[in-house]
């Protein structure tokens, strides 16, 4: 059946909304390129899944999974691993240079496209000097409507019932948060690109092919032994709702815990949370919000719980994460904290944890690595007065001796793409211009793309890196570009000191730690249906309940029970199904 990254409401119930505030920078993201290998799954208990024999991408699908080709030349980042897994650093950007010597993508033609406003609405294209300079170098007319995501749910029903289709559309935030129907609009209106992007053929688009094939189970891209999405890439250590780290206010917790100081088990953890806990100064130990069940992940990586499911590879039955005794655990730690007072106070009624965070109403928070990070890490520096930083703590084990454990993502933005049918000389026109949009980092077309055109959209500092303009960033930054298509993710964000060394390292060891979902390849229809969705968020409210002291603890096993019954053994199935016959 169909690839996809589990997503909204697959673990937490979590909302678009804060979806959106997890996955987002503040600020258009940088230029970013890297990423190569295929990430290894394990279990918790660091024994290998059947997807690791094939770097996550099973042998019955690489004929509709594109061949991963990397790159050669272009510049050298600063610190890079020979896990490929592990994204590519620099420090500044490299002189830019022209990548694409070859005719421009296009005919000429008109391209349609159906975007999603990830951050402000950009310069009408008509005033938008940087747009028509894109245009003229792909010889495209590409035009897009911008829809803003919350939108999405009543445009792109017209959009699948419409006669007349743009030549691009972009699913926005996966299938869970799709409109009933989209697998079917899929298959019968969308372009087939197996032939074009299957296997080896995908070397005619050279950028594309340097996306790593891991990437590309992200979301629907393979429906029935069929490509019909290509991914944007991004790292693998994860963000809400499927995973988060213990990060730390830096200053508070280094003076008070110790710098860098990890918890040796749980109870360490609480004994930490009781000595930075301060409530009757307005500041507490930790805070998360009810989006993400107060932080659950993080909790659940500590006590060496699933990502989403675990799989016997003897039996081939999969175990639902929170059928675990791992599971259970975690929730009475978080009910023992919040009942303990270590909790913000106003987290129940809060939709906010990261701005609270950098305020100083609390000294450690569950948050995603990555464009999360980012944020609050630019927050501290450029809001506050004296600048905080922060960081995460080092993977551990509420036992004392247990391997620790990551919750990686499959390297891909749970949005993608898709193209309308098309004559073969239309689609290869279509897919030239995305291997274009995908050009690589450093390339001068990667700078025009992020960052506009020179002296006009940004400057640039001593040290060669663009400095977007108020103008810049919504002639250049605020146009989706990114999200049609994109190169390989980098760690880049020049105005964070130290940045691409500090998340290079964090990245390294939450890569060498990681876990996946198993069923990542696969697709279970009820998981995405009205049905799937109410059973987890029912769920989802529960634990809530559970963890506030709203209800008993012995109220955990009926929720699962009532999970299994209405939606859960029906998902179990399908997905057995599906990993049974390979698709």
């Amino acid at each position: 059946m169909a690839s996809r990254r589990q997503f909204v409401g697959i673990l937490t119930g979590a909302s678009v909304a804060g979806l959106i505030a997890a996955c987002t920078p503040s600020t258009p993201a940088p230029p970013t390129a890297g990423t190569n290998a295929q990430p290894v799954a394990t279990s918790a208990s660091g024994g290998a899944t059947p997807a690791a024999a094939a770097g996550g991408t099973p042998a019955a699908r690489n004929s509709a999974l594109p061949s991963y080709i990397p790159l050669s030349g272009g510049p050298k980042p600063d610190y890079h691993s020979p896990d490929s897994r592990v994204s590519d650093g620099f420090d500044n950007y490299p002189k830019p240079y022209q990548s694409w010597t070859k005719a421009p993508p296009g005919t000429g033609s008109n391209v349609n496209v159906y975007a999603i406003a990830y951050y402000p609405p950009p310069t009408p294209y008509d005033q938008n000097p940087t747009w028509h300079e894109v245009n003229k170098q792909l010889n495209a007319n590409v035009q897009m409507t911008i829809f803003a995501g919350s939108d999405n749910a009543v445009k792109f029903p017209t959009i699948m019932a419409s006669s007349d289709l743009p030549d691009i559309m972009h699913i926005f935030l996966g299938i869970t948060n799709a409109p009933p129907g989209v697998t079917e609009f899929i298959k019968a209106q969308c372009q087939d690109l197996t032939p074009y992007l299957g296997g080896d053929a995908i070397k005619d688009y050279p950028n594309l092919a340097a996306i790593p094939t891991y990437a590309w189970q992200n979301s629907l891209s393979v429906i029935d032994g069929k490509l019909y999405q290509w991914p944007i890439h991004r790292y693998l250590p994860g963000a809400a709702p499927n995973g988060g780290y213990f990060f730390k206010n830096d200053e508070v917790y280094d003076a008070s815990i110790g710098q860098d100081y990890v918890p040796k088990d749980a109870d360490d953890l609480k004994r930490i949370f009781k000595q930075l806990n301060s409530p009757q100064t307005g500041v507490w130990a930790i805070g998360n919000v009810a989006s993400i069940n107060y932080g659950l992940p993080g909790y659940l990586e500590m006590f060496g719980a699933p990502l989403v499911w675990s799989l016997d590879t003897g039996s081939g039955k999969l175990t639902r994460s929170f059928e675990t005794e791992e599971y259970k655990a975690a929730v009475g730690f978080l009910r023992d904290i919040w009942a303990a007072g270590y909790i913000w106070a106003d987290a129940p009624g809060s939709t906010d944890s990261r701005s609270n965070l950098v305020a100083g109403k609390f000294i450690m928070s569950v948050e995603g690595f990555g464009n999360s990070w980012n944020d609050f890490w630019r927050r501290g520096l450029t809001l506050v007065n004296p600048p905080k930083h922060f960081k995460p703590l080092d993977p551990f084990r509420a036992t004392a001796g247990d391997k620790p454990v990551s919750y990686l993502t499959p390297g891909g933005y749970s949005s993608s793409n898709v193209m309308k049918k098309a004559a073969p000389d239309r689609v290869k026109e279509l897919l030239r211009i995305m291997d274009w949009l995908a050009a690589p980092f450093g390339s001068s077309e990667d700078m025009l793309l992020h960052y506009g055109i020179e002296n006009q959209d940004y400057n640039l500092d001593p040290k060669g890196n663009p400095i977007p303009t108020q103008s810049g960033l919504m002639n250049a930054g605020y146009v989706p570009w990114q999200y049609l298509s994109q190169r390989p993710y980098a760690q880049y964000q020049p105005d964070l000191p130290d940045y691409a060394r500090i998340s290079f390292d964090v990245e390294q060891k939450l890569v060498n730690v990681g876990i996946l979902d198993p069923t990542l390849q696969y697709y279970s229809k009820t998981q995405y249906s009205v049905q799937g969705i109410q059973a987890q968020q029912t769920f989802s409210d529960g634990i809530n309940d559970i963890i506030l002291g709203r209800r008993p603890m012995t109220d955990f096993d009926g929720l699962v029970q009532t999970w299994k019954s209405s939606a859960g053994d029906q998902i179990r199935g399908e997905y057995m199904q599906s990993i049974a016959a390979g698709a």
